[in-house]
């Protein structure tokens, strides 16, 4: 199993954000380091396994999910041997730092799916509702991602705010951009059919900012065929919806305001490469197409 998610890794942002936070610090990347990246990509490819079980995804990164080629008590057994590797790495760094941020962020995570799989049954969230629950879900791992490079690279803990706000607002944008393309992206690149979300019974915000724009007796409509369950051919149908209610255009502008709120919260770092390479990549989480 280690070995198929192996032949599968993503882009692995999580653990370059870690590393190059720490390139910050005076002490730089070291032995600690590479330990939390390694902690916070674990922590990340458990939930991303629970979650293929709960949403039943055939597919991930362009390969059959885990547990449709392992089956679902397998993926969860081993989702969760994953997060025990988490809990007993962290022990070992014998810091509690490191166990407030992980526990805080493990805690967020698991609430962040929860609030989604309810809101998903009843399809009824505001904006307010999506932010708090993105938060939860991508962003505070980013947050967690950051701070985590900074402590561990001697960064002045002055800094280690506004490096985990960084984090926040970056994970924000780099989930709206993931709603995004699962609407309009090209399945190939995605290495996932596009409408998962949308199978999912999933409100995400392009979709609920074209339901709050388009006439009700129109969102109603669209509410039915969601709640009713997306057939072949309609993703399209309801992509078309979005863009003809300026739920892709609102999306793009909000995730491009948490994008430079972002870049914003580095202002008071010291002028530097590094520095540079985390405004980069903050670009680059938003103009991806994968």
């Amino acid at each position: 199993m280690v070995s198929y998610l192996v032949r599968s890794h993503g882009k692995g942002i999580r653990p370059t954000l870690t590393l190059l936070c720490a390139r910050l610090g005076n002490d730089g990347p070291c032995e600690a380091t590479i330990k939390a990246a390694v902690i916070v990509e674990l922590l990340h490819e458990a939930t991303l396994i629970h979650d293929d079980v709960v949403d039943e995804a055939a597919q991930r990164r362009g390969m059959p999910s885990l547990p449709s080629r392992f089956r679902n008590k397998v993926a969860v057994l081993f989702g969760d041997y994953m997060l025990a590797g988490v809990l007993s790495e962290t022990l070992a760094a014998r810091d509690l730092r490191w166990l407030d941020i992980l526990s805080e962020t493990a805690r967020r995570l698991a609430r962040g799916e929860l609030v989604q799989a309810a809101r998903s049954r009843r399809l009824d969230m505001n904006e307010e509702e999506y932010l708090s629950m993105v938060g939860d879900k991508t962003a505070a791992l980013f947050n967690a991602c950051c701070r985590m490079g900074g402590l561990t690279g001697g960064v002045p803990d002055e800094m280690l705010e506004p490096l985990g706000r960084f984090g926040e607002h970056l994970g924000t944008a780099f989930q709206i951009r993931d709603d995004l393309l699962d609407l309009f992206g090209d399945g190939r690149g995605l290495g996932k059919p596009v409408g998962g979300d949308l199978k999912e019974r999933k409100l995400t915000l392009p979709l609920l900012a074209a339901l709050s724009h388009a006439p009700p007796r129109e969102a109603r409509r669209i509410r039915a065929r969601i709640r009713r369950g997306i057939r072949r051919g309609e993703v399209k149908l309801i992509a078309d919806f979005v863009r003809r209610s300026g739920g892709d255009a609102y999306a793009a502008g909000l995730m491009e305001s948490q994008t430079a709120r972002a870049v914003a919260a580095l202002d008071g770092l010291p002028a530097s490469p590094t520095r540079e390479l985390l405004v980069d990549l903050a670009e680059f989480a938003v103009k991806r197409r994968s």
